[in-house]
């Protein structure tokens, strides 16, 4: 046997499992490795653990707990990163790992990458569809705002809103990059839905902003989290991420994308200005219009009035031709009776006493009831004229100018007492005299030309 081989220390499995891992420490510090994550495990512990691999190698990697809870970066499998830590062993397998402090996107190829994947599994789901976006109120009373509370944005929100439409704003500060972001951003949505109305009250609008950054600085609101506590908040978000050209999964999952900050401060509110200047514009025009249409129904009726004669004019020729019946009633009754006297007095000399007694008799019965018959035609047929009459009369007040005078209304005529109709052909400064319902009247003048 070799005397070198023969003459090597002895040592048990953990003590050269100890020196390798001593001498690969000592060897190799702080390392920069990049590869594509592989299988990732996510134990109760917190601790994060993974496959770090290229295409001919693969060694694992740890994220203890304290540190994973700072990554800006969460592992996912297929996201090509560069993972900063120290290689160590695992002396209870004889494998060597990283401990990973810091996890980098490997560019923004690779960012890009996994934003276009989780983008398609959440379009798949649906969380992007316009059928479940909820309209914006179009003059909310309470708009909640999740920002950071430092900075230009809240306050270009806050000026913005108070420039256009002064209503309640509730700030719930967070912040808007880092491994923080997502988680406060959700509990503030989620936070949102929970407000007890009888306390604070509760926001109609969510807007939810931050200034422009990079696709990193973005990165919290692309989060799974953020994008499914948007789709279920039951209060409308209006999302302002950045600048114009800047696009997160927030964008296309919230009910409203406003390019700017201060762009959704203004899509939130109306111009209370405006608001009302056409409120009373509305107001005026409706106003116009009723008194245009009372002046056109006044108009009318004053026509109708005027094409009627007076009462007295209709009523004269009835009672004349009434008092020409009654005296021809009564002259006719009264010749009626006297021929029948002469008739009876001279047929009365020839007949003896006792029949000429009985035929007076008979006759004189026979001239009462036909004097009845007449006087109860006569009676029967003056109550039906008079009817007739006082029903003429009722209806005739009842279209008469006087009746519309004493409703309020007004007739207007010139200094020869002819009744003006329309203002057409009025000069200025013509007298004109206003006719009421109590017999008074006034005199005008005429303040302008008409023609």
């Amino acid at each position: 046997m070799n005397s070198a081989i023969k003459n090597t220390l002895e040592l048990s499995v953990s003590e050269l499992s100890d020196s390798i891992k001593g001498l690969i420490e000592e060897n190799f510090g702080y390392v920069r490795v990049r590869g594509e994550i592989g299988r990732v495990s996510n134990p109760a512990s917190g601790h994060i653990y993974f496959d770090l691999k290229d295409n001919d190698s693969v060694i694992s990697g740890i994220i203890w707990k304290g540190n994973a809870s700072r990554l800006e970066i969460k592992p996912e499998e297929g996201l090509e990163v560069i993972c900063i830590g120290k290689v160590t062993t695992y002396k209870g397998q004889s494998k060597y790992q990283i401990i990973i402090d810091k996890v980098e996107p490997a560019g923004i190829g690779a960012l890009m990458a996994l934003l276009e994947k989780r983008k398609k599994i959440l379009e798949g789901e649906g969380l992007f569809s316009d059928n479940y976006k909820k309209s914006i109120p179009y003059i909310p009373t309470t708009i909640g705002v999740i920002t950071s509370s430092s900075g230009a944005v809240i306050r270009d929100i806050i000026h913005r809103i108070e420039d256009r439409f002064p209503l309640n704003v509730i700030v719930w500060p967070v912040r808007v990059q880092g491994e923080k972001c997502p988680e406060e951003v959700i509990d503030a949505i989620e936070g949102f839905q929970l407000v007890d109305q009888s306390n604070i009250p509760k926001p109609d609008i969510i807007i939810i902003a931050r200034g422009g950054g990079s696709l990193e600085d973005l990165w919290g609101f692309n989060d799974e989290g953020v994008v499914r506590a948007a789709f279920n908040s039951k209060i409308p978000i209006i999302s302002a991420i950045g600048h114009e050209t800047d696009n997160t999964l927030l964008d296309l999952v919230a009910d409203l994308r406003a390019p700017t900050p201060t762009a959704a401060a203004e899509k939130s509110v109306p111009v209370k200005v405006d608001l009302s200047n056409n409120l009373l514009d509305i107001n005026s025009r409706l106003k116009s219009s009723i008194l245009r249409k009372i002046k056109e129904k006044t108009d009318r009726n004053k026509t109708i009035n005027m094409t009627f004669p007076s009462i007295l004019k209709i009523i004269q020729y009835p009672q004349q031709r009434l008092d020409n019946i009654n005296l021809r009633i009564s002259l006719s009754l009264k010749s009626t009776i006297n021929h029948f006297n002469q008739k009876f007095v001279s047929i009365a000399k020839l007949l003896k006493k006792d029949i000429l007694i009985l035929k007076a008799q008979n006759k004189n019965e026979y001239l009462k009831s036909k004097f009845q018959f007449l006087k109860s035609n006569f009676q029967s047929f003056i109550v039906s004229r008079e009817n007739k009459l006082n029903l003429s009369t009722g209806i005739l007040t009842a279209l008469s100018h006087e009746k519309v005078l004493k409703r309020g209304f007004s007739i207007i005529k010139d200094t020869d007492l002819k009744l003006i109709r329309s203002s057409k052909g009025l000069e200025k400064n013509q007298r004109l005299k206003v006719f009421f319902s109590n017999d008074d009247n006034i005199d005008v003048n005429v303040k302008e030309d008409k023609d």
